[in-house]
Parts: C-alpha cells; sequence; structure tokens
C-alpha cells in the first residue's frame, strides 16, 4: 500500500536550488584560501575600494601666458544710517508715527530687516512691533507683501552704479549687473550662473590674456559690500567669501589670487557620492536655483527647515518666486523668530535631514580657490558723494588644480581583458573569434550542409 501524498516532501522549485547553490558557493569563496575568489566574493569591499580611489586631485603648473577668467562679482547695498533712497522714510511716515514722536523709529528698523535681512538680531521682530499693535495713530510694522515692499523700496541699478571698467575698458554697469534676490538681500550679479547664461547679452566677456591687466574699477552712488565668487555661487555672508566694503568718500583698493580648478572629462561619468562634488547643471529637483553650489545648497536647506517648521520661508531663500514654497507673512516670521530659525546657524544646517533633500551639502566640482591678499582705504576728499573701489589680482596664476579620474570604464575593459590574457590566453581578437564561430560560421555550415544534400538527392 503506497504512502498518502501529504506525506511526501514537496520538492523544492529549480529557483531556489539555483538560489541556495549560488549562497553555498559564495560561502566558499568568501572563506577558501584562493585570494583572488575571496576578493570577488566579498564585493563590498572592492566597492569602498573603488569609492575610496576614484577620483584625485592634484595640482599642476601651468603656462605663464595661459588667460585666466576674471571672477564674478556681487555688489550688495550696505543700510546707511540716513536717506536709504527709493522713498523708505516717506512709506514708513505715512504707516503713522512713533509713541510721543512723529516718527516711528521701531518700524524703520523692522522695514530695513525686510530690505537688509543679514542684519537681523535674534529675538527683535516681537520687541518693535508689538507695542505698536493697540494705538490707533501709530505706525505698525506691515503684515505681509514683503517681497514686493523690497522691490518697491529698493535702490535698482541706476540708483546705486555710476561707471565700471574691466582692464581698462569701460561697460554699462547696469547692462550686466543684474538684480537678483539672494540671501543678502537684493543685490546685483556680474556674469553669475543664477540669473544670466553664457552668450547672453548680458554676460561680460571677461576672459583676459596678457595684454589685459586683471583691474576691474568701479565707482558707486551707494556704501556696498563687494564680493568675488565663483559663477556658480551665491553672495552670502552666512559664509566665509572674498569680500570687501566700501562707504562714500573712500577709495578701497583691493587684491586678490585666484587658482582654478578644472575636470577631467570622465570625472562626469563618476557618481556624484563618489566625486565628492556636484557640476553647476546637476540640479537637483527640490532646489529653486539655476545652478547649483554649496551656497545654493545652503540656502535651499534653509527654506526646507523653514517651511517644515512654520509652513513658509523668508523671501530670501525663494528667488524666483516658486509657487511650491510659500513666503512668510508677519505671523510667520514671529514663528521663525520663536524657533530660531530667521537666521539659523550654519553648523546645524548642515546636520539638518529633510526627507527630499541631502543637507549634508557637497562643493562644487569648478570651484575655484579665491584668496583676498590685500586691502587698503585711502580718502578722497571731504563731502564726496561716491565710493571708488579697485580690484585687481595680486599676480598671474601658474597653477592650477585638476580632479582626474582614477578609474574609469575604458579600466574595466583594460583590466578585464588583462585578466582574461593571464588566466585564459584570451584577448579581443579571441571574442571576436567566438562570436564569428557560432554565428557566421554556424549558419554557413547549416547552408553548405543543406546545398550537399539537396546535390545528393
Amino acid at each position: 500500500m503506497t504512502k498518502p501524498l501529504t506525506n511526501r516532501k514537496p520538492h523544492r522549485p529549480w529557483r531556489e536550488r539555483l538560489v541556495g547553490f549560488v549562497d553555498y558557493l559564495k560561502d566558499y569563496c568568501s572563506n577558501c584560501s584562493l585570494v583572488g575568489f575571496s576578493y570577488i566574493a566579498n564585493h563590498s569591499e572592492y566597492q569602498k575600494d573603488f569609492s575610496t580611489r576614484a577620483v584625485s586631485v592634484i595640482y599642476e603648473s601651468i603656462s605663464s601666458f595661459a588667460p585666466i577668467r576674471f571672477p564674478s562679482i556681487s555688489v550688495c547695498q550696505l543700510p546707511p544710517k540716513y536717506d536709504l533712497g527709493g522713498g523708505f522714510e516717506e512709506y514708513v511716515q505715512s504707516l503713522g508715527t512713533g509713541i510721543g514722536e512723529e516718527y516711528n523709529f521701531d518700524v524703520h528698523s523692522q522695514m530695513v530687516f525686510i530690505l537688509f535681512p543679514d542684519r537681523y538680531s535674534p529675538n527683535t521682530i516681537q520687541k518693535r512691533c508689538k507695542p505698536y499693535e493697540s494705538c490707533e495713530e501709530c505706525a505698525k510694522c506691515p503684515k505681509k507683501d514683503f517681497r514686493q515692499l523690497a522691490l518697491r523700496l529698493g535702490l535698482n541699478c541706476s540708483g546705486i552704479f555710476t561707471k565700471c571698467s574691466l582692464s581698462g575698458k569701460s561697460f554699462d554697469c547696469c547692462q550686466y549687473f543684474l538684480p537678483m534676490v539672494t540671501p543678502s538681500g537684493t543685490c546685483f550679479l556680474l556674469n553669475s550662473l543664477q540669473n544670466n547664461e553664457h552668450g547672453s547679452k548680458h554676460w561680460l566677456s571677461a576672459t583676459l590674456d596678457r595684454n589685459n591687466p586683471p583691474e576691474f574699477h568701479m565707482h558707486l552712488k551707494r556704501a556696498a559690500v563687494l564680493s568675488l565668487f565663483n559663477e556658480e555661487d551665491l553672495p552670502t555672508l552666512s559664509l566665509p567669501a572674498v569680500t570687501t566694503s566700501a562707504t562714500l568718500g573712500i577709495h578701497k583698493i583691493f587684491k586678490f589670487y585666484t587658482e582654478a580648478l578644472v575636470n577631467d572629462p570622465e570625472i562626469r561619468d563618476i557618481k556624484p557620492e563618489l566625486r565628492d562634488c556636484y557640476f553647476p547643471d546637476e540640479v537637483p529637483s527640490w532646489s529653486v536655483h539655476r545652478a547649483y553650489s554649496f551656497s545654493a545648497c545652503i540656502s535651499d536647506c534653509t527654506r526646507l527647515a523653514q517651511i517644515d517648521k512654520c509652513n513658509c520661508s523668508l523671501f530670501i531663500f525663494n528667488p524666483f518666486n516658486d509657487e511650491r514654497y510659500p513666503d512668510c507673512d508677519f505671523f510667520g516670521l514671529l514663528c521663525l523668530e520663536k524657533h530660531g530659525m530667521v537666521k539659523p546657524n550654519i553648523a546645524w544646517m548642515m546636520k539638518y535631514r529633510h526627507p527630499a533633500a541631502k543637507c549634508d551639502c557637497l562643493p562644487a566640482c569648478t570651484e575655484s580657490n579665491i584668496q583676498a591678499i590685500y586691502s587698503n582705504e585711502q580718502v578722497e576728499y571731504p563731502g564726496a558723494k561716491d565710493a571708488n573701489i579697485t580690484v585687481s589680482m595680486t599676480m598671474w596664476p601658474t597653477y592650477q588644480f585638476r580632479r582626474v579620474a582614477l578609474r574609469t570604464k575604458l579600466d574595466i575593459v583594460v583590466t578585464i581583458g588583462g585578466i582574461m590574457g593571464l588566466f585564459l590566453g584570451a584577448s579581443i581578437l579571441s571574442a571576436i573569434e567566438f562570436i564569428y564561430y557560432f554565428t557566421i560560421r554556424a549558419v554557413n555550415t547549416v547552408q553548405m550542409a543543406n546545398r550537399n544534400a539537396e546535390k545528393r538527392a
């Protein structure tokens, strides 16, 4: 009598048997004395080895006659003690008076924060605005539309610039210095990928040779902060930067030195996590900026952190008014101030984690090294109504940094070919021979056999 079918052991599917055999084979390779097999089986080890050795940065000499690119420049107005221009005082006076005085200086200070947000001091928004909420004739802090107020009351290009020149050649300041909302307020940027592009009519040719001295000169109608930066960067006083300031009646002389960072073409084929940088055109989907840079990444992460805490962000972190991220009104500002998020600490931002973003920001792959060398002020004459700034390079660069790929796709082909040649005596010719033998020759052999069979018939 046969046993019931229910007592028989079920047959394992062939896929499970195959997987089990592969696991057993991997276990053998991982623990056997054959070093090569052990290295292949522990794939995480050679993946880690590849990630730590994929890219290297070298320091190389260049020709002393090689052309250079003058850095990008930003000009951000400094808040003056008096006469902010643009109808600022008239607007504040139209809102009402102070308590026991005709002009409300607390509301004035709050409006200065809206125009120059990097001048924020902790826990000042509520102190300035709350005392006047119950006063009918008093000026009150604006409650919304801060972006429109900054645009309305801020000075335009012609209200700041007088004249500009590069290498002794004058150019129209307002054609090439384009306005943009930045973490430092509304600034004017020369040759920035954030609000311009190569080849446009607003892009100034700044590639210089030995016949063109690397010297930039300009006259301003207002006191301002001038920053030198890479074309993908953002001007922000929260991060270390090469900056200088000039006030009215002062001739500021500022000297710098720069060394370029270039990349081999193969760097593009390596993942950003392995090369430890992003190219300017590798902009993440959650960013509102047009080019990637470390400063743009920090700005994006600050905006996301503010959205998480208060469901809104300061308009300075959303330069192009992306509708995905609403601007804060007055109550949003109070919320940000309560959580200490109006001007968060950069070290904290680097540790911030968001479901949609990586805030351990990497540098840009094209981030050149710019260093401040010398700065000096000279008084022009008493009562002067302009600021004079001269920016020049101390010496022509003779060195540059180069990011090189240590392992490329071609290296994989060469390595495989070397291993096959060493152990099997194989080469590319062997691969071609193998393909030929089992395709063209196989078909030809069958056809010849059929023809011979027809002849015999």
